[in-house]
């Protein structure tokens, strides 16, 4: 089964009844951009402990900032990385569930689907920006049945230009799974 390339609803659906799966791989553009960003942060907090270890710069507010943060952006440029460079992970929809690398629920297993326009489980979700910064940040979260908060799996708009459009086809196809059928 080949990745799709198409970033439509129709396209997915197409996909979905013709092999019984769809996966969809994290969009290059969107990760090459965020893994530059998180190199040149990376790169510049290495700069600043050379700097400070090499005494030319005593230690500051700054340097002291970088040391603590070195391993998140070590993590953010690690990830993005590997998504734009590997296409990796890669959002599977089958006829057994939703997985997004290791992480898989399975259709009787998830309880709904949550995109940015949808109202949230809880009416002040810190998640869910309401600002400018909202479309950057958008996400579709397929929350399993019961608290298991862990088990969640978002997927970003890194994997689909219109994630609304996303989310919708995702519930569509939950709600034909349940009802037992493969149409989405």
């Amino acid at each position: 089964m080949g990745v799709v390339g198409g970033t439509t609803p129709w396209d997915w659906a197409s996909e979905f009844t013709r092999a019984g799966e769809v996966r969809i791989a994290p969009r290059r553009r969107v990760t090459a951009l965020r893994f530059v960003m998180f190199g040149s942060v990376l790169a510049y907090q290495v700069a600043t402990l050379v700097s400070v270890l090499a005494g030319r710069q005593g230690w500051l507010w700054f340097p002291v900032f970088a040391l603590l943060s070195l391993p998140i952006s070590a993590l953010l440029t690690w990830t993005s990385g590997r998504a734009c460079l590997a296409g990796q992970p890669v959002l599977v929809v089958d006829g057994t569930g939703v997985s997004l690398g290791r992480k898989h629920l399975a259709w009787q297993d998830i309880e709904a689907i949550e995109g940015p326009d949808r109202p949230s489980r809880q009416a002040s979700d810190p998640r869910r920006p309401t600002d400018a910064t909202r479309d950057w940040f958008a996400s579709v979260t397929v929350v399993p049945t019961g608290s298991r908060r862990k088990q969640q799996i978002a997927v970003g708009n890194e994997y689909a230009k219109d994630i609304n459009a996303l989310a919708s086809w995702l519930d569509a196809v939950h709600a034909a799974q349940l009802a037992g059928g493969r149409e989405a």
